[in-house]
């Protein structure tokens, strides 16, 4: 039985694991590396991990990820502060998510991404404590404001035509009990001399 996760769920559970990243990046001695740098590079992996689980739960290419990882990756390469990565990643988790993992009515994603995304920064620019503990602390909020995209969008209302496409093996056994009780049929006419 494949059961599916929730995108809600999903969205807390890895905030919450990128937010314990931010946090081990933010207490360990790193003398080679710049902590922010450090930082971006953790957000950056965690956003990955989020856009191949949200590309995979819907059933879309993880091809289509490397254009805009591919971006975000040379604004890493560039980026002086956490904050000058922020807004880039979020744009790129907007483009991951509206763009191709989440199809329907684009005014409806578009004002989902519009409520969210700019609010996830605003709260964590102003909630978010000075330090790089704020980091953690900031990507948590960032991802429970992300948890809302789901709620605004409701990729599971009753509105929506739900596409429902049986897989093989169910389609298999329906074919196989159509055949067998048509054979039954067959005895059961030929015993009866019709």
């Amino acid at each position: 039985m494949n059961k599916k996760i929730s995108p809600v769920v999903a969205t807390v559970m890895l905030a919450a694991a990128a937010a314990l990243l931010l946090a081990a990046v933010a207490s360990l001695p790193l003398r080679s590396i710049h902590r922010p740098a450090a930082a971006n590079a953790a957000i950056f992996l965690c956003l990955a991990a989020y856009s191949v689980f949200l590309t995979r739960s819907n059933g879309r290419s993880q091809r289509a990820l490397f254009a805009p990882f591919f971006m975000l990756s040379a604004v890493l390469a560039v980026a002086g502060s956490v904050a000058g990565f922020a807004v880039p990643a979020a744009a790129g988790l907007s483009w991951v998510r509206s763009g191709f993992c989440f199809p329907g009515s684009m005014t409806r994603r578009l004002c989902a991404e519009a409520l969210t995304c700019p609010a996830g920064l605003a709260v964590v620019w102003l909630l978010q404590p000075p330090g790089p503990y704020g980091w953690a602390l900031g990507i948590w909020m960032f991802g429970l404001i992300q948890a809302l995209y789901f709620v605004v969008v409701d990729i599971e209302g009753p509105g929506l035509p739900e596409k429902q496409v049986p897989d093989r093996i169910e389609q298999a056994r329906r074919r196989s009990d159509a055949l067998l009780r048509e054979q039954r049929l067959a005895r059961a006419f030929e015993e009866l001399g019709l």
